[in-house]
């Protein structure tokens, strides 16, 4: 016998794998608690570094800023601005735009050298500004613009003589007279560097806007903090707005750019902490980064409704590594410690092993039919009872097998008898059935003899009826003699009895056609309503004859349903004509209401109702209440039996509700949809 796996390399491995997978639960749990640690502890450093970071930036830009709007103060700025305004006086709104696409035009193409440029650069203004720009090492140009956005003076030759500045008109003339417009950071390309713009408006004496004081503040003076930030070997800040896009990167040109995606982005926003982690939009080529961040906090910034925050990113890798290495001293343990337990676990396997391969050999024994083999094992353990259970086991199959041989042997002779019997009642059994199959023969034929005959019978009545009625018919009207009131009396009496076995003989050829389904129905959407309608109209003659109030109560809002219209028109007249035979006084009542996917129709009476028994035979052949001398009404007993069989025929169902004294309602319904099969 060929094993796949022995029971002591089994214990082996079960000790390994429980070892294992207890570090592993161990080493798991560490993990997470260890990153949550070192996730928020350095999160919260890095938040406090950005917190300080904010702080210097939030210091250099409002001085930088509220020097601006100082500068701005100075008288000079407003003699010179209302005096370069004074060449626009006499200029309508064509001939300026002309101006000022030809100077512009002929301004890009000076050179710095040029009368044309030497005449704005050179002058007084242009003379004091460069001193301010001199003065301040962060400013990279500074302009004086007047009221049309023309160029008064300049530090430094601008790209354009005249500017649009209806973006700082707007804004300016709304904020106090100690603020400036800042705008999104830009390239100046006479530096060959990123700016921030800004403007401090330059009013009159009214508050009008006449000018404006235009300067660039360079970024990487600006922000020079975030520059020399360094933390470890990949940590930096940066500036962002609060679109996400980099206002200052130190070391890389690539400005206003997304910091990361715009879903990442706004998830580090609402986090709890103002850390997490973010993987970069091509500035580190997409890796992950550690980030946390703070919001810049200026009245020059809020004022112009800008947001600025600083960001100190590492990479994610950086900041895991100590948690990483030690997850990889982890498992150089669990290795260790395997090679030290595969052995010891090897060696106790031993003891567990030794019993078991005792009852695998006692086991070979009593197959082989050595029912007298002992297993002999002292453990004092489970095992050992086991082995007794097995000794017991084996003396007890012993003796319930000689019990089963003797039994196998009864039942051998008992399995024969019932053969035997068996096969004899089968033998009773199929002649029964041939004689079955005999009478059932006899009886379809008897049927069909039967039917046959109630066909013919019916056919051939029919003539010498109609024979005899007619002849009543002439003899009561006179036509062959003199007649007398006595003998009418009795000529009526005939032929209402000839009346009667008329109908009773078109009762019996209508039944006949149903049971053989010969007869067509025709399907065809109609108003119930209407058809309970007619007959009612029809019937009431016969019932104010006795002089019974006939009622019709039917429902709104029945849709039209499909029904053979006759058919249904001589089940009502049928189920109508009864109500009001058996009523001598009181009420009937026709009534329609819609069910769910059916119509129902229901006809009740005040007559003298019907008894249980009475009912449940009803819809069966030439049953009527009546019987004998006692009978007050005629009738063929079929009517009720036709009317079944045509409401079967319309997937419908036909009932009657009553109890003696207190009247009957009959009652059948029709789908309002047609069902098939």
């Amino acid at each position: 016998m060929k094993h796949k796996a022995g029971i002591r390399q089994k214990v082996v491995t079960i000790i390994c794998l429980s070892t294992l997978s207890i570090i592993f639960i161990a080493v798991g749990i560490g993990y997470f608690l260890a990153f949550i640690l070192s996730h928020d502890m350095v999160g919260g450093v890095n938040r406090k570094l950005s917190q300080q970071l904010s702080g210097q930036i939030s210091k250099i830009i409002d001085e930088e800023f509220a020097k601006v709007s100082a500068y701005s103060n100075d008288p000079i700025w407003k003699e010179s601005a209302l005096k370069a305004d004074a060449k626009y006086q006499a200029m309508d709104e064509d001939a300026f735009k002309a101006y000022e696409s030809d100077i512009n035009a002929r301004w890009a193409k000076a050179k710095i050298e040029s009368a044309l440029v030497r005449e704005y650069l050179d002058n007084d203004v242009s003379a004091k500004l460069k001193a301010l720009a001199k003065a301040d090492r962060i400013l990279s140009g500074i302009s004086l613009i007047d009221a049309r956005g023309g160029l008064v003076g300049a530090s430094q030759k601008p790209e354009n003589f005249i500017i649009s500045y209806e973006r700082w008109r707007a804004p300016a003339s709304g904020i106090k007279k100690d603020r400036v417009f800042i705008g999104d950071v830009e390239f100046d390309e006479g530096l060959n560097t990123w700016v921030i713009p800004a403007a401090a408006p330059i009013k009159d004496e009214s508050g009008a806007i006449i000018g404006f004081l235009r300067a660039g503040l360079s970024t990487e003076r600006l922000f020079a903090p975030l520059a020399d930030f360094r933390v470890d070997k990949t940590g930096h800040a940066m500036l962002v707005s609060g679109r996400g896009r980099i206002i200052f990167h130190p070391g890389i040109s690539q400005i206003n750019v997304p910091m990361a995606a715009e879903a990442g982005y706004k998830r580090l926003l609402v986090s709890k902490g103002q850390f997490g982690t973010v993987r970069e939009q091509g500035l580190h080529g997409g890796k992950l980064m550690f980030v946390a961040f703070s919001e810049v906090v200026s009245p020059f910034l809020s004022d112009n409704g800008i947001t600025w925050r600083v960001f100190i990113e590492q990479d994610a890798r950086e900041v895991f590594a100590p948690l990483n290495r030690f997850i990889s001293w982890i498992i150089a343990a669990v290795i260790f410690l395997l090679i030290i337990i595969i052995p010891i676990g090897y060696v106790f396997s031993g003891i567990i092993v030794k019993p078991i391969r005792e009852l695998k050999s006692a086991v070979a024994q009593v197959i082989s039919g050595n029912w007298a083999y002992k297993i002999k094992i002292k453990t004092g353990d489970e095992i050992e009872e086991f082995a007794e259970a097995f000794n017991d086991m084996v003396a007890d199959i012993k003796d319930k097998q000689e019990n089963i041989v003797g039994a196998r042997n009864e039942l051998e002779e008992l399995s024969k008898s019932l053969e035997k019997k068996v096969a004899e009642r089968t033998t009773e059994l199929t002649d029964a059935k041939n004689e079955l199959g005999l009478y059932t023969k006899k009886l379809e034929r008897a049927l069909m003899i039967k039917s046959d005959f109630i066909s013919m019978a019916s056919h051939e009545l029919r003539t010498p009826l109609t024979a005899i009625k007619e002849g009543i018919a002439i003899i009561s009207e006179g036509k062959a003699g003199i007649v007398s009131e006595k003998q009418k009396e009795f000529l009526d009496i005939a032929r209402r009895n000839v009346d009667r076995l008329s109908r009773f003989i078109n009762d019996i050829l209508d039944l006949q056609k149903l049971e053989q389904g010969k007869v067509i129905f025709k399907m065809e959407l109609n108003d119930i309503n209407e058809t309970a309608r007619e007959v009612a109209d029809t019937m009431r003659s016969l019932a104010e004859n006795k002089k019974l109030q006939l009622k019709v109560a039917l429902a709104d809002g029945i849709p039209l349903i499909p029904f053979d219209k006759d058919k249904i028109t001589q089940v009502i007249v049928n189920l109508l004509n009864n109500a009001i035979k058996f009523t001598e006084k009181g009420t009937v009542s026709i009534s329609t209401h819609l069910e769910k996917g059916y119509v129902q129709v229901s006809v009740s009476d005040t007559g003298p109702g019907i008894n249980e028994e009475d009912a449940a035979n009803l819809f069966r052949k030439f049953i009527q209440l009546e019987e004998g001398l006692e009978r007050k009404h005629s009738g063929t007993g079929l009517g009720l039996v036709i009317c079944k069989y045509m409401i079967d025929s319309h997937k419908g169902k036909i009932w009657v509700e009553s109890r003696p004294g207190d009247g009957a309602t009959f009652s059948f319904i029709l789908p309002v949809t047609e069902r098939r099969g």
